[in-house]
């Protein structure tokens, strides 16, 4: 494992943002969303038998702005963006409502806020019911399958993975304990072997509240070269259990960008409203010069598991980024 060093600043400010989560914007006082009045009454499901053994890693970064991405910043994924079997874009478009509870929704469910209706951080009143995470196409699909979220950022775990996954913990952890709890997982396979695994880093969007969301600010920046050594560490991992024969599809992920120290009523600003999306496989190829948007993480996930769910594509906004 890697000494992933953080200088004696940035963990005096890490060390008060412990306890404090994902930051709640102001909330969009207007909105427009078109009643949903389709009925999915078809729950056919159906598996491609030749891909029922595929596992699945998401690793999420809250307030990742896409023009962090550099190789003097984030030198494990700008090496990870340039590789052929990866599908990368900087454009990823993020939900009109510029916040992280809407937009984790979105890329959990695969639809848009109109839909989930989950429009703040504060969850209420919202439809997660009916539009449910993929983890319940998954568990539908293939019940043996271990389904787990490790997150930072606890309502991704209370409100919208928490009824669906095996193991989706809502106790309060640190970024580093994210880490240390997904190398765990992965190497040791406790508490379960992970087949889905959701990670959720959320510290860099407390550093963009403090100091800044851009690159040129040095907390940010440096935060961000923390968490490019934790990801390369997890997946040197992934690529060992590879080696081994196992077939596992790897994306990186944000929930919206940023500017000054705030992003939310933020849908105008191109840094905000823009992120970073990865998918990385070796054994699918991806859309070329195709721009990606929240609600296309859910569906790749299940295409990629061979997982035809009627009810989803009839719900989804979104579309797999794998090529046909």
């Amino acid at each position: 494992m890697k000494d992933h060093t953080i200088n004696s600043a940035l963990l005096l400010m890490l060390a008060g943002l412990l306890f404090s989560g994902c930051f709640t914007d102001e909330e969009i006082k207007d909105y427009h969303c078109a009643e949903w009045e389709n009925t999915c009454s078809d729950t056919s499901l159906t598996i491609d038998i030749q891909k029922q053994h595929r596992k699945v890693l998401v690793i999420g970064i809250d307030g990742f702005r896409a023009d962090g991405m550099q190789e003097s910043i984030t030198p494990f994924l700008y090496s990870m963006a340039t590789d052929t079997n990866t599908y990368y874009t900087d454009q990823n478009h993020v939900e009109r409502l510029t916040f992280s509870g809407p937009n984790w929704s979105s890329l959990c469910t695969g639809v848009g806020f109109c839909k989930h209706q989950v429009t703040s951080n504060g969850f209420g009143n919202n439809d997660l019911g009916q539009f449910q995470h993929f983890f319940s196409y998954v568990e539908r699909a293939y019940p043996q399958k271990n389904t787990l979220s490790i997150v930072n950022w606890t309502p991704i775990n209370e409100h919208i993975a928490g009824p669906y996954a095996d193991y989706a913990p809502i106790e309060g952890i640190d970024d580093h304990d994210v880490y240390l709890i997904a190398q765990n997982i992965l190497e040791s396979g406790v508490p379960m072997n992970p087949e889905v695994l959701f990670l959720q880093f959320d510290e860099l969007d407390g550093t963009g509240h403090s100091y800044g969301f851009h690159p040129d600010v040095p907390e940010y920046a440096d935060y961000l070269t923390v968490l490019d050594g934790y990801i390369e560490d997890i997946l040197v991992i992934i690529e060992a259990k590879r080696l081994d024969g196992e077939d596992w599809l790897v994306c990186v992920i944000s929930d919206h960008g940023g500017e000054g120290t705030g992003h939310g009523d933020k849908p105008d600003d191109d840094d905000v409203n823009r992120t970073i999306m990865f998918m990385n496989s070796t054994t699918e190829n991806f859309k070329q010069w195709y721009t990606s948007s929240q609600r296309d993480l859910a569906p790749t996930i299940l295409d990629f598991l061979g997982i035809e769910s009627a009810e989803f594509n009839c719900k989804t906004d979104g579309v797999s980024v794998i090529a046909d």
